[in-house]
């Protein structure tokens, strides 16, 4: 296998179609009966708005044809495919979805569970700063308290992301800081914990560069989780053991 990428069997497949199913019911809420299913690829123009490509450079991947760049990079988190929809809207009140995307990191580590290919749920909350933190919670609750009926321990943490160079670092202390973003942990090897859940509060970041306003006006807020599911078949694993016939229904 190449370093970075997990070839799964029909059993995986259909336990990871079933995560997604718990994972849609758990993160139901206000207008959240929109799923969405995005492309392995995004347009290289959103993750630049976005920020991505200045922020995290080292983890990007361009597509290309016959040796020259086109528009498009491979998708580095599946909520990145959201925010365009939402362009230029007034919000009636707050919005939530979810989406399922393969993606994609240039990650440099062979770590278990630290995959350059790996698949992503999210769930994505737009509206003002009190309603995205309080949806925040609620969901780092709720995904606490699930996998812990899977016998998976996790441990809520603080955590940032790895931003690319010395501002990048200003960046991290920042985020760490106001506890933007916060990660569920779980052993995914003898030795190893990973991040199987982020959620994060990105402020008015997305709403100012996509031009989303919320119901008061202002720039919208947005938060979002994001459900690793290759991480979490890793975790079971671990947690019970290879058959997948004695690990708990999902």
């Amino acid at each position: 296998m190449t370093p970075g990428t997990l070839l799964s069997d029909g059993a995986a497949e259909d336990l990871i179609a079933a995560a997604v199913r718990a994972l849609r019911r758990l993160c139901a809420g206000e207008g959240n009966a929109r799923h969405l299913r995005a492309p392995p690829v995004l347009d290289a123009a959103v993750a630049k708005r976005a920020g991505y490509a200045t922020s995290f450079p080292h983890l990007l991947a361009e597509v290309s044809q016959g040796g020259a760049t086109t528009d498009l990079v491979l998708t580095p988190a599946a909520c990145y495919h959201v925010y365009p929809l939402y362009e230029g809207r007034v919000l009636d009140g707050p919005e939530e979805l979810s989406v399922l995307a393969a993606c994609y990191r240039q990650e440099a580590t062979s770590e278990p569970g630290r995959l350059r290919s790996f698949r992503m749920f999210e769930a994505v909350r737009l509206g003002t700063a009190e309603q995205c933190l309080t949806w925040r919670d609620d969901r780092l609750d709720r995904l606490t308290r699930w996998l812990g009926t899977l016998g998976v321990p996790c441990e809520a943490r603080p955590a940032n992301d790895p931003f690319w160079g010395r501002p990048g670092k200003l960046l991290a202390d920042a985020q760490l800081a106001d506890e933007l973003k916060w990660e569920l942990a779980v052993d995914v090897a003898d030795g190893t914990r990973q991040a199987v859940v982020s959620v994060n509060y990105h402020k008015e970041h997305f709403g100012a560069v996509f031009g989303i306003t919320a119901d008061d006006g202002t720039p919208a807020h947005t938060a979002c989780v994001g459900f690793g599911l290759e991480r979490l078949l890793l975790a079971l694993r671990h947690a019970h053991g290879p058959d997948m016939d004695r690990w708990p229904t999902l």
